[in-house]
């Protein structure tokens, strides 16, 4: 069984100059076994980074906060430069917290894709078509996490996937919401996602931290085999 935790960057809806040009998904897939591990691996480092900045376990990692805070006041009482330490050492540590993990992405750039009018469905149908044939590759069942999205649709989009030829016979249940505050995982899906975005659009307010190259310490976790013609395996299309 392996257990698939996701994460979004960017609102779904068209590209109209005022809102995300982008649209990404990553999904960090961890075989059960390292469930524990891995919880344990991140519940250490946690305390590591709360006896460093004084920041508590129990406050969510969430990477866009850690740049730029404006609801977390827990946050707001550490330097900015520990801010992004936080963020690095988080990212540079998932190849140990996951050592038999891999991660799937789908970048999609609104302008080039202009055929869609929302970019959730098909962003996830991509991404669930390539965790299937992750599974199936593996005759194994995997299930699927996800902070806040949009259920009703995933559900229905699941429904028809399994009524495909072939139909999906790997990926078991609906996806399960699971609210980012209480899961380190899907805080972990959080970082990967906000570092592909950063590479995809670097911002000229942190190019002096190089968030922009973070994204390739996770190089060994990138499954490459669901787009084999990007050198990172980012599904785009």
């Amino acid at each position: 069984m392996y257990f698939m935790y996701v994460d979004e960057s960017g609102d779904p809806g068209r590209y109209n100059g005022s809102n995300t040009p982008h649209f990404i998904l990553s999904g960090l897939i961890v075989p059960e076994q390292d469930w524990y591990p891995a919880r344990a691996r991140m519940t250490e480092f946690r305390e590591q980074i709360k006896q460093r900045t004084g920041l508590l376990k129990r406050e969510e990692i969430h990477s866009a906060e850690l740049i730029r805070p404006s609801r977390t006041e827990a946050y707001k009482r550490i330097a900015k430069t520990a801010r992004i330490q936080i963020l690095r050492d988080f990212v540079g540590e998932m190849p140990a917290f996951f050592p038999n993990a891999h991660i799937l992405n789908v970048c999609f750039d609104k302008q080039q894709l202009p055929q869609y009018n929302d970019y959730l469905r098909p962003a996830w149908r991509q991404l669930l078509v390539a965790y299937e044939s992750f599974l199936s590759q593996r005759q194994a069942r995997g299930l699927v996490l996800s902070d806040a999205t949009d259920a009703n649709t995933l559900r229905g989009l699941l429904r028809e996937l399994r009524k495909n030829t072939p139909p999906f016979k790997h990926v078991v249940e609906d996806v399960f919401h699971c609210a980012s505050e209480h899961s380190y995982f899907v805080q972990a899906a959080d970082a990967i996602t906000y570092c592909l975005f950063r590479q995809e659009y670097p911002k000229g307010s942190t190019r002096k931290f190089n968030l922009s190259g973070l994204f390739q310490t996770l190089d060994p976790l990138l499954l490459k085999t669901a787009a084999p013609t990007d050198a990172q395996g980012v599904i785009r299309a």
